[in-house]
């Protein structure tokens, strides 16, 4: 009987036993949205650098002030249709985003041109034990760039004229 009574209580705690935070988020469930962080590069007429063939992305090298910096190409969607929102994104690059408060980027787009990004974001804590650093702000040559994407606080879209 004792055992029993044992293997009923430990299976009424096993049971009771969820993987949810205090929230009531069951974790195993939850997909959060990350932060994403995109660069565009034109001249200033407005056209896309990498789309015309000004710099090769196969060529561009990222250095930061932060370890393991990164970052990719992203090339046209071919599946896209034309005016989709998507497309917004095609011939940019898309850069790692450090976890710490201030961050900078030099992006080596030839052995001539280099780029120096100065990063602010903040940090953002969720539930199931999930943290980002959110990119906020955004200096090239001293000067502010907004973000083009106002449709989401996760998603920073620059466009960096050169």
């Amino acid at each position: 009987m004792k055992n029993t009574c044992a293997l009923l209580l430990i299976g009424v705690l096993i049971l009771s036993c969820s993987n949810s935070n205090d929230d009531g988020i069951d974790c195993s469930l939850f997909d959060p949205e990350f932060p994403q962080l995109y660069i565009r590069l034109v001249d200033e007429a407005g056209i896309n650098l990498l789309e015309n063939g000004t710099f090769d992305p196969e060529n561009i090298i990222v250095e930061a002030d932060f370890p393991n910096p990164g970052f990719r190409y992203i090339p046209p969607n071919k599946y896209a249709e034309p005016d989709a929102d998507i497309r917004r994104y095609d011939n940019t690059i898309f850069l790692f985003i450090a976890n710490k408060l201030n961050f900078e980027y030099v992006i080596n787009l030839n052995d001539t041109t280099a780029v120096i990004l100065e990063f602010e974001s903040r940090f953002a804590e969720l539930p199931c034990g999930v943290s980002y650093f959110i990119p906020t702000e955004l200096k090239f040559n001293n000067q502010h760039i907004e973000s083009e994407n106002e449709a989401s606080e996760l998603v920073f879209l620059a466009e960096i004229k050169l």
